[in-house]
């Protein structure tokens, strides 16, 4: 994932996370600064002064810097003594996470789903979803099954298991009729709750509008054309350690016999550009793992999009930024297809802005970060060597819709403006893929 500004969290402040779901993580008294460095030399020696935590990502004003209430003042003048700017994005993490917590539609999710289901039992089970709250892996999952228990175009299987044995789940509309796929993955990083939550807004909205096709007569919509096929939450073991311990987490939660740090950065995990804005330190939130595809879920994607053929687009969907991203992500040499990727993901996020309002940026990492944006491993770069022609990243807001800055954090009253938007931009590619 790429980032613009704001909550942005590094694990090493946390050497040792906690294991158990009552042992929360507490950002009592943190800040994120960003700081406008020109070079890993500036970045180093800043943190030696203030004892602020680097983020291992960067943002389009620099550097984020995690500080307590005493590192920041500290940061800001060691960065004045050198003529670099400085700019405090978020303020009172703490607060901002308590926040969502004591919002009634966040707070219980597994008793707002009994109430939906309580509400809806006589509608089917399709809408024990409100789209309205942030709901668990299980709350996902029984929305899954409820899907394909009520649309018969709507197939549900695991593809893999992850490190603590749960289920990764890909959706499958319109399966075996021969048509061309579309592949999407979201969720692989913990902390970024808005990427499943869009995607399941889409999901149900997908599998709606194939029910009510009225006639055989009827011409076939862009959905009808595709085999669609969606893993809605790539990471469930980090998804739920972020909801239980820790909200800030990133990775997965692989242990390692060699160190008390937990986790793999999931999308530093594939083999384009491996390495490349990555950590080899197992406590970074970028450590990229012993190896390409070291780990259970990256290795269940790898071995599910291999297997399936004729595949036209893939898309990652990540928070935040609001931007569109496509290959190469992990080097200044630009893709052989990168004037055909720029035409499509500029048609997609004029697509956006005319439907939505929202305004997407297209671009390589590069292009629309700066230098602090290469990465490699990044799953839209790996898809595009598997034969995929058109691969992407997409980053969705971190601005409500009154403007206002989350971060990571957005409420969950904006789960249906944002998968508007992913709606907006998966059918646009689907719909231009479906002309070349």
């Amino acid at each position: 994932m790429k980032w613009t500004s704001a909550i942005l969290v590094v694990l090493t402040l946390v050497s040792s996370t906690p294991n158990r779901a009552e042992d929360k993580v507490s950002y009592a008294g943190y800040s994120v600064v960003q700081v406008g460095v020109n070079s890993t030399d500036e970045m180093v020696g800043l943190e030696a002064e203030s004892g602020c935590v680097t983020l291992h990502e960067w943002s389009k004003h620099g550097v984020g810097f995690l500080c307590d209430r005493f590192q920041s003042p500290r940061l800001r003048r060691a960065a004045k003594s050198k003529h670099i700017s400085t700019r405090v994005s978020t303020r009172h993490l703490d607060r901002l996470i308590r926040e969502e917590q004591r919002s009634p539609r966040s707070a219980d999710p597994q008793n707002n789903n009994r109430r939906l289901n309580a509400r809806n039992k006589n509608r089917g089970r399709s809408d024990m979803l409100s789209h309205n709250a942030y709901v668990g892996v299980d709350g996902i999952y029984r929305f899954l099954d409820a899907l394909q228990d009520s649309y018969p175009n709507v197939n549900v299987k695991s593809i893999g298991k992850t490190f603590e044995g749960r289920d990764i789940k890909v959706v499958v509309v319109n399966e075996g009729r021969g048509l061309p796929k579309l592949f999407i993955d979201a969720g692989i990083h913990a902390r970024e709750w808005i990427s499943p939550a869009a995607t399941l807004f889409f999901l149900d909205r997908l599998t709606k509008v194939l029910s009510r096709r009225k006639s055989k007569s009827t011409p076939p919509t862009i959905g009808e054309k595709y085999e669609w096929h969606i893993v809605p939450l790539a990471n469930p073991d980090g998804y739920e350690f972020s909801r239980t311990s820790d909200r800030m987490w990133r990775k997965n939660r692989r242990r390692f016999s060699d160190s008390k740090c937990v986790g793999v950065d999931l999308n530093r995990n594939f083999p384009q550009g491996y390495g490349v804005g990555a950590s080899k330190n197992h406590c970074s939130e970028v450590y990229q793992g012993p190896s390409p595809f070291s780990e259970a879920e990256s290795r269940a994607i790898k071995n599910y999009v291999e297997q399936l053929q004729n595949i036209r687009v893939a898309v990652s969907v990540h928070s935040f930024g609001n931007v569109l991203i496509y290959p190469w992500g992990y080097t200044n040499k630009p893709h052989p297809n990168q004037r055909e990727l720029h035409r499509i993901a500029s048609s997609v996020a004029n697509a956006i802005r005319n439907i939505t309002g929202e305004v997407y940026q297209p671009g390589t990492a590069k292009q629309v970060f700066g230098n602090w944006g290469i990465a490699g491993g990044a799953t839209d770069d790996y898809y595009i060597t598997k034969g995929i022609l058109y691969s992407f990243t997409m980053e969705l807001p971190e601005q409500g819709a009154d403007g206002t800055e989350h971060g990571f954090l957005l409420p969950p009253s904006n789960i249906k403006r944002v998968g508007r938007h992913l709606s907006a931009a998966l059918t646009t590619l689907a719909i231009m893929a479906n002309n070349n």
